[in-house]
């Protein structure tokens, strides 16, 4: 996903094109937008009925008003451009397009194939007349959060290439473990946070190679869990690795079958703590195990990377 910064333009290009241009012409699946690679740090949109806005590396920004009345005495969309790079500038516009055609129109140059963006995040309802069919983002991180219709999160997705590394999702819905895997980034990610229910059972949830997880699901079981730590254990995931998994644990000893325990607490509570010896001999894996919930960590043992001293930590058991 990298491309040589001695032939980035950033943010700059995208705005003197905005600034400069004078009329808006349809943009295709196939077209290239920019002739060289440019680089964004980070993008996000926004389109409600109270708010319509891009923002590009937080210096240029576009905002969308519709049916706004013209000197010529009809209603036109006006957009208006904040740029704040070298100096500030800004302009205002009006067209003859609805809102949803204009904010194609300026998402369509985030998925030219020159454009690489460093994270995107984005707050609102798919519908896929905000995006120009089959053109895809090519960004490392993504953010989105979806409150009402949870289907529209594929939408979004179908429009990422392979190039995802860290994915956040929060809304309501339960996320379909078997879709999210067909992506062809979810086995690839770095980081996975689905901060509400999904469907992963214990034959989806090794499927994961996440070094950062987060999920909730009501599929899988003690035997699902165990069997990720034995995948983190063998694959020698590196420290830092850390999984949080909100599960319903019926034994925690079953959690860490056939693994090396070298110590262990258990509190009447139901939360029991075990520190376990990895193939790897430089690491150490601490699981916590409560009636909702595993966390495992992976840290060094030469104490540089350990979590506090080995004391169960008090969980309230209603934050789930």
């Amino acid at each position: 996903m990298a491309s040589s910064s001695s032939t980035e333009d950033g943010v700059e290009e995208i705005a003197r094109r905005w600034m400069e241009m004078e009329e808006i012409v349809p943009i295709a699946t196939a077209d290239r937008l920019l002739e060289r690679p440019c680089k964004l740090k980070h993008v996000c949109w926004k389109f409600n009925d109270t708010c319509n806005e891009i923002w590009i590396d937080g210096r240029l920004g576009v905002t969308f008003t519709p049916n706004q009345p013209t000197e010529s005495g009809g209603t036109q969309t006006k957009v208006h451009y904040d740029v704040d790079i070298d100096k500030s500038e800004s302009k205002t516009a009006f067209y003859a397009f609805d809102l949803a055609e204009l904010a194609r129109w300026h998402l369509a140059w985030l998925t030219d194939p020159n454009v690489w963006i460093d994270s995107a995040t984005i707050d609102m309802e798919f519908d896929q007349k905000w995006m120009v069919e089959k053109r895809k983002l090519q960004v490392k991180e993504v953010n989105i959060t979806v409150q009402t219709n949870y289907p529209s999160i594929h939408g979004w997705l179908a429009h990422m290439t392979k190039d995802v590394e860290s994915f956040i999702y929060r809304g309501n819905g339960i996320m379909d473990a078997n879709r999210f895997l067909q992506l062809p980034f979810a086995a690839k990610l770095r980081k996975l946070m689905l901060i509400y229910e999904s469907t992963f059972d214990d034959r989806l949830l090794p499927q994961l190679g996440a070094q950062h997880l987060q999920i909730s699901t009501d599929f899988a079981t003690d035997a699902g869990v165990n069997e990720l730590l034995h995948r983190w254990n063998d694959q020698n995931y590196p420290i830092r690795s850390q999984f949080v998994i909100y599960v319903q644990i019926k034994s925690s000893a079953n959690v860490v079958k056939n693994l090396k325990v070298m110590q262990s607490q258990h509190q009447d509570s139901g939360v029991s703590e075990f520190l376990i010896e990895m193939n790897n001999p430089n690491t150490r894996m601490r699981v916590i195990t409560r009636p909702s919930s595993v966390i495992c960590t992976i840290f060094a043992i030469d104490n540089s990377q350990a979590p506090p001293p080995f004391v169960t930590p008090t969980i309230d058991d209603k934050q789930n």
